[in-house]
């Protein structure tokens, strides 16, 4: 991982950053891992402003820095057809229910043009629910991948993240999740992660396919930080297109065909995020054991960071058992808890029924 110059600092207590330091990274580690985040993010709201520290702080550079009282903007993306209306709103409902106050989310949400007006009306009240600390904004991806292969557990929103660069030019950096994901904490954390000289970070995954180069990361696509910035400067977007059209009967032949060409393409600047933002759910530590000991990288995870990601999840990713198709049981029954959150509770329990038996 690339390494940035260390600051050093004695001061303590309120601190005034000055320009230079907005040009470096600071760092946060565990026993066994380290995650670089930058500063960047937060120069035109902050530069020559003043950090308060708080309880709930890290210590950096010997100063608290305080990532719940700092004012930030978050842009996330996400896809969807009509069967993840439900869904797209329980998510969304976790990462508004564990905000900060002063945290505002914009929220994009890509659908084909036959996604029904009732349903954006739906997901368009989380705005006043939340008392406009989120906007929600829909994209109309049209006719874009209508000829990509499809399965039953791979509609063609999943491919509309590799437009995101081409779709925001006048964002460097966002934020992509999956509908079937519950956040527990603020996303700031995350979102200010370092992504110089990446594209995507994401959850390091097992399910390595043909395509994939050896020993280079695989990450899953559902759960990314993306530097969009990077991705226009190399033009990506049309080499991840032409590599669809090249390949268009070998991908038919693996289950996650947006993940192999973001992760084959890309391959030379995927990076991982924390074990914590993303983490699958699996059943029991019997199972995590069986994935985790498939992680096929010198750079995998430590046991106790994936261990404690599992015990402690700041994403959870549903990967395994889909909480509204297959029960309530082990960490499904954390997703019907923000489902009754929500103000379509009933209509998910009855959509759902027989997911609650």
């Amino acid at each position: 991982m690339h390494v940035k110059k260390k600051i050093e600092s004695n001061i303590k207590g309120p601190f005034y950053f000055r320009e230079e330091f907005f040009e470096r990274s600071f760092s946060i580690k565990t026993q066994n891992s380290s995650y670089y985040y930058s500063l960047e993010i937060l120069k035109p709201i902050y530069c020559f402003g003043m950090i308060r520290s708080f309880s709930k702080s890290e210590n950096l550079f010997g100063v608290k820095f305080n990532f719940k009282n700092s004012k930030i903007i978050i842009p996330i993306a996400m896809s969807l057809d009509d069967r993840y209306t439900y869904p797209i709103i329980v998510a969304i409902t976790s990462i508004m229910e564990n905000s900060y106050s002063n945290t505002r989310y914009i929220f994009h949400i890509m659908h084909p043009s036959e996604f029904s007006i009732k349903n954006k009306k739906k997901i368009q009240s989380l705005e006043k629910k939340y008392n406009n600390r989120c906007t929600i904004y829909f994209i109309d991806m049209k006719e874009q991948y209508k000829n990509a292969k499809t399965v039953r557990y791979l509609t063609t929103p999943a491919y509309y993240r590799l437009s995101l660069p081409n779709l925001f030019h006048n964002l460097d950096k966002i934020l992509y999740l999956d509908c079937d994901i519950l956040a527990f904490s603020d996303l700031k954390e995350m979102y200010i992660i370092d992504m110089e000289n990446y594209y995507y970070k994401g959850f390091l995954e097992t399910n390595i396919d043909a395509f994939h180069p050896n020993n280079t990361l695989y990450i899953c696509s559902g759960v990314l930080l993306i530097n969009l910035e990077e991705l226009r400067k190399d033009d990506m977007v049309n080499q991840m297109h032409k590599f669809m059209k090249d390949n268009d009967e070998e991908l038919k032949k693996i289950p996650f065909h947006d993940q192999a060409i973001i992760n084959a393409v890309c391959y030379n600047k995927i990076g991982i995020l924390p074990a914590k933002m993303g983490i699958f759910n699996f059943k029991n530590i019997e199972r995590l054991d069986i994935f985790y000991k498939k992680i096929r990288h010198k750079y995998k995870y430590s046991y106790e960071e994936f261990k404690l990601a599992f015990l402690n999840p700041f994403i959870l990713h549903f990967t395994t058992i889909k909480p509204w198709s297959k029960g309530n049981g082990g960490q499904c029954k954390i997703w019907w808890v923000y489902a009754q959150k929500t103000d379509y509770y009933q209509e998910i329990l009855n959509k759902y029924k027989e997911a609650c038996k």
